[in-house]
């Protein structure tokens, strides 16, 4: 896979080392949420909030900032031994073109440039950035299966920022010396269930164990880089996962596309 470095012969759990501590930006997301739930057994968590702090558990460190603030997020990663990045700039309903494209050139892209370069000078050793779907979005609106080696195809300025991520990235993990991996995340409603109905092969749902199983994987991988879809299973017709199930050992727990979500959110007479 041209997209994917291996430095072992296989990707394994580290057992028996130190419980590691992971810093996740965008903590009171949705996606943060999850992940705080799902990976606080695994490792200790210090945790990025924009301003409001909702309900943590007592072991958890807090932090106040923004990762478009350079200084704060270098104060903010000393000492942790992965960060799991999920910021997002705010978006409005009725915001305009330009206001987005000034977003994801203010916030999201200044961020991860932060994010990579405080990892860099502390010494973190993986970073898990949230990228989307979107990267390839175009190929989704034309039928195309996605792999993760094949061309972007954005098909919005949230998407190109968060191919600008990935790219950045690669430069990161190549030269810089922090290992990266970059998961393309689908539909995240932060629920156990999709919520709608997928047709076999067609479904978008990433499941909160999912994410979480593919975070750890990257995380306590010996890779150096990687570009994974972040789905769960019946997206066969859609994404291809076969680099995240040979690289990392991702093996979905819950699909999208199952019979009994199908006849649960079927439209009446449909």
């Amino acid at each position: 896979m041209t997209q994917t470095t291996r430095t072992a012969q296989d990707t394994r759990e580290v057992e028996g080392a130190r419980r590691k501590k992971v810093f996740i930006t965008g903590a009171a997301g949705v996606v943060g949420t999850a992940l705080r739930k799902h990976l606080r057994d695994r490792y200790d968590l210090r945790l990025l909030f924009h301003s409001k702090i909702p309900d943590v558990e007592p072991g958890d460190e807090v932090v106040i900032g923004n990762v478009a603030n350079f200084e704060a997020m270098l104060e903010a990663t000393a000492g942790v031994d992965a960060i799991v990045h999920l910021a997002l700039a705010p978006v409005r309903r009725a915001m305009t073109q330009a206001e987005r494209a000034q977003n994801t050139i203010d916030v999201d892209i200044r961020g991860v440039y932060n994010i990579l370069e405080v990892a860099r000078i502390n010494k973190v050793d993986a970073v898990v950035f949230a990228s989307t779907n979107h990267v390839t979005g175009l190929n989704e609106q034309d039928g195309i299966v996605s792999t993760p080696d094949a061309p972007v195809r954005p098909d919005s300025i949230y998407g190109a920022g968060k191919a600008f991520g990935e790219a950045l990235g690669r430069l990161y993990a190549d030269r810089k010396g922090v290992r990266v991996f970059c998961l393309r995340i689908a539909n995240f409603n932060g629920k156990d269930e999709p919520g709608r109905d997928y047709e076999p092969g067609m479904a978008r749902w990433l499941s909160p164990r999912d994410l979480a199983q593919l975070t750890w994987r990257c995380i306590e991988s010996y890779l150096t880089f990687g570009i994974f879809y972040g789905v769960s299973g019946g997206s066969e017709k859609k994404w291809d996962l076969a680099n995240a199930k040979e690289l990392l050992d991702y093996e979905p727990q819950d699909d999208g596309s199952l019979e009994h979500w199908r006849a649960r959110y079927a439209k009446p007479g449909g």
